[in-house]
């Protein structure tokens, strides 16, 4: 069918809004518009290695080398746990684990700051007392954390299974008749002249929203966003380390996944310029390593899977979402970054009630902060 104003569209192919992606951020947002009663469609490329199902999925409330607490860190944290207590009951199975992070200091210096945070009543409570190099061990069955300068723990984190996640929300949108396989090209979108737009037989009364992570970066009515894409990769390791009781995190991280498996990542590519999955055997030793120097006693990680993907990150780390200035028919919702179950859930209530009732969105997420006109 001809992607014309004039087309005609037959009635189940007319929606609201037309999705593009259904990764972390297409899946949030599908979410949130099906629940405000509108009809959407989410176009899909079924890209197994994207970001999305590449990502760890952590919930860590302070981050960074600086020991950093988002703003609203509080809000965003009860607005996700929220989101997949509900959709473990809907779906009748474990989303999310909630596990605290162990973070090992690296030097005095790291251990100084965090006594300077841990004096603000909003560090405080995610924060645990630290605890004296070497004293870890009984609950790593015998293998002793190389903690020189010690550990202390960060509460109310965890980690989210993303790709059974995604498979199981893409099976609720296909109940729903909401989600179809397609890959969208700027060029083949056509505005329908009344702030719609058509595609492939599609209308859109309201238009597309872009969630097609990294990709919308190098589209070109996006290109004005400061977008810094990075390449990254994480590794399944089967381990004489049978468990832990939490993550730990020590200039990267790894995840009890039990029954001696552990994830570990991840490698940052920053600025990547080729965006293959194509693994390489050099990271993947390097992560495996990197889990075995999380420990002084000799472990054993055989490497079990590798996994690569480009993170849609921008320069202020502040995801970008909103309608297009000039082409008021094209939004966007990303730049998530590592964050996308983080940011993702709240963020898209925020979109939603932007699209469907015009309230603002938050000054800091606005994609109009980047905006000096084309």
């Amino acid at each position: 069918m001809e992607n014309s104003p004039h087309a005609i569209i037959s009635p189940e192919k007319e929606v609201d809004f037309l999705i593009i992606g259904q990764g972390v951020a297409g899946t949030f947002l599908a979410r949130a518009l099906l629940e405000r009663g509108r009809r959407i469609i989410v176009i899909d490329d079924a890209q197994r290695s994207s970001a999305s199902r590449v990502a760890a999925g952590l919930l860590n409330p302070v981050t960074g080398m600086r020991l950093h607490l988002t703003k609203g860190t509080s809000e965003f944290l009860a607005c996700a746990k929220s989101l997949f207590s509900r959709l473990e009951r809907e779906h009748g199975q474990t989303l999310f684990t909630p596990i605290p992070v162990r973070r090992i200091y690296v030097s005095v210096k790291e251990r100084e700051l965090k006594v300077l945070r841990a004096a603000k009543p909003d560090y405080a409570t995610l924060m645990s007392a630290d605890d004296a190099p070497g004293s870890v061990n009984a609950a790593l069955h015998g293998n002793t954390l190389d903690d020189a300068h010690g550990s202390f723990l960060i509460h109310g984190g965890g980690w989210v299974d993303l790709p059974r996640l995604l498979d199981l929300e893409h099976a609720w949108l296909r109940q729903h008749s909401a989600i179809t396989e397609g890959a969208v090209q700027l060029e083949e979108l056509r505005h329908d002249g009344s702030g719609g737009v058509l595609w492939n037989g599609w209308c859109a009364r309201y238009g597309a929203v872009f969630c097609n992570g990294y990709k919308a970066g190098i589209t070109p009515c996006w290109d004005w966003i400061p977008w810094r894409p990075a390449r990254g990769e994480i590794v399944d390791c089967e381990s004489t380390v049978a468990d832990a009781p939490w993550m730990l995190n020590r200039n990267g991280w790894a995840v009890p996944l039990g029954n001696g498996h552990w994830r570990s990542g991840s490698t940052w590519e920053w600025n990547a310029t080729r965006f293959d999955d194509a693994p390489s055997p050099a990271l993947a030793e390097q992560l495996r390593k990197r889990l075995q120097g999380f420990f002084k006693t000799p472990v054993d990680a055989r490497l079990v899977s590798q996994r690569t993907g480009v993170r849609p990150c921008v320069l202020d780390n502040q995801p970008f979402c909103g309608t297009h200035p000039q082409l008021p028919w094209l939004h966007l919702f990303g730049g998530f970054g590592p964050k996308g179950v983080f940011w993702g859930p709240s963020c898209s209530n925020d979109m939603a009630a932007w699209l469907c009732e015009g309230k603002p969105l938050p000054a800091r997420f606005d994609l109009r902060r980047a905006w000096h006109g084309k």
